[in-house]
């Protein structure tokens, strides 16, 4: 966890510092209608983050337990199965890529911003680039089972100054480019896969090579069953997209381009923050299962989880007390932050840093199970609350409905969970 929280650490810094940049360059030269534009597209992969429909899951934990991995069997035959799900899910996704061009439903989903000239072929060139990197995705699960998460930490770390790069070219093209400023982070994303995917071959290359081999012959290699955690799984993918990246379309549909611009000022920092405390929560779940399955998972999570929302907390008021200058420096002194968008995030931020080790200690198969109902209810609850209360709280509407039902529907029966199942969940208590 140590690593990887180090590792996020460091990229968070470059990442803040070219996330920034790239804002002030967007909002200094193109204005605020492209930067809500560019928001809202490059966040369109968050709302889709089961590429592999949650058998990733069944891959990491194959990998973590496995004494042998590159010469395992199992690890092998799960990379296939998951590896042709990732497939499907692509050519899926450029199918209703044509549909929602052809529909005009891009337009429609962007709200004002997709009025802008162009707005919905930037839309479709931008996920059929998504679309052929994400059978490369993988890369990520892999590092994950390995306990490298540092290292995809650090690859992905170089996101920011690519895209900040690729914008600055955009930009000195003219006028004409200000459309296809959200290309950018597309391009960089598939640079990043294709690295991330470089990094796996080396660490795991004998197992990801046979499952080359039988990707597409499944009458001889038919892989074998993962969506048992598959299924589960996906209903916690399919949360964060629900209740933290739909915010900005809720926003979208329901508020001004102001008002949308204001959310992702603020949440290009405090979303940086999420960023730390996901990668100090991902890493614990390698860990957990391994000492899990050796017997030497001896106490529980709580203490953990206070120690990261109290640390959370400090950096918050700190962030909070220098609120002025710093978005004042981040959006170039032309879209203003309030103060109940600060604290609201700040809240977010909090409570999504108490619930990462209370989930990332119930990822076993049972554990997954029980989180989907839950996770599910979440999401769309938050979903649904954001839509009624938007209209009437603005920015702060989405992020407290998030608040809410996180507190509700995840931190409370997770808590629960854990100690009616201590007996299971670690053995030596």
């Amino acid at each position: 966890m140590f690593k990887a929280l180090s590792a996020r650490g460091l990229t968070t810094l470059t990442s803040a510092i070219f996330g920034i940049l790239t804002a002030r360059l967007i909002l200094g030269h193109a204005g605020v209608e492209y930067f809500a534009l560019y928001a809202l597209v490059t966040v369109l992969p968050s709302l889709v983050q089961f590429q592999d429909l949650g058998t990733g899951a069944a891959l990491v934990n194959t990998i973590a337990t496995a004494d042998a991995p590159d010469d395992d069997s199992h690890v092998t035959d799960t990379l296939t199965s998951v590896w042709r799900i990732m497939l499907k899910f692509a050519v899926v996704l450029t199918a209703l890529n044509v549909v929602l061009l052809v529909s005009g439903g891009w337009m429609w989903l962007l709200g004002e911003p997709g009025l802008l000239p162009r707005a919905s072929l930037v839309v479709f060139t931008c996920l059929s680039v998504w679309a052929v990197a994400v059978p490369l995705g993988i890369w990520q699960r892999i590092l994950l089972g390995l306990r490298k998460n540092h290292l995809t930490i650090l690859i992905q770390g170089l996101m920011a100054p690519i895209n900040f790069l690729l914008v600055w070219v955009l930009i000195g093209s003219g006028s004409g480019a200000f459309p296809f400023l959200s290309l950018a982070s597309y391009v960089g994303a598939f640079v990043i896969a294709t690295v991330g995917m470089a990094a796996s071959v080396r660490h795991l290359g004998r197992a990801v090579g046979r499952a080359c081999r039988q990707v597409f012959k499944p009458a001889h290699h038919p892989g074998v069953r993962v969506m048992d955690v598959g299924w589960p799984m996906m209903a916690q993918l399919l949360s964060a997209p629900l209740s933290i990246t739909a915010q900005r379309y809720v926003l979208a549909r329901s508020g001004t381009t102001g008002e949308l611009a204001e959310y992702t000022a603020s949440a290009q920092v405090y979303l940086a923050f999420l960023g730390m405390i996901s990668a100090a929560g991902i890493a614990l779940w390698p860990s957990y299962a391994r000492r899990r399955a050796a017997g030497q998972l001896t106490s529980g999570p709580f203490l953990l989880s206070a120690l990261l929302g109290a640390a959370s907390l400090a950096v918050m008021v700190v962030v909070g007390l220098l609120r002025g200058p710093v978005f004042a420096f981040t959006t170039n002194g032309q879209v203003p932050v309030h103060l109940n968008t600060v604290m609201a995030f700040s809240v977010m931020i909090v409570i999504q840093a108490c619930l990462y080790p209370l989930g990332m200690f119930i990822m076993d198969k049972p554990g997954i199970r029980f989180q989907a109902l839950p996770t599910a209810a979440m999401a769309v609850m938050s979903l649904l609350l954001a839509i009624v209360v938007t209209p009437r709280l603005g920015v702060v509407g989405p992020i407290l409905s998030n608040c809410l039902c996180v507190l509700v529907f995840q931190l409370v029966p997770f808590t629960l969970y854990i100690h009616r199942h201590r007996a299971r969940l670690w053995q030596a208590a």
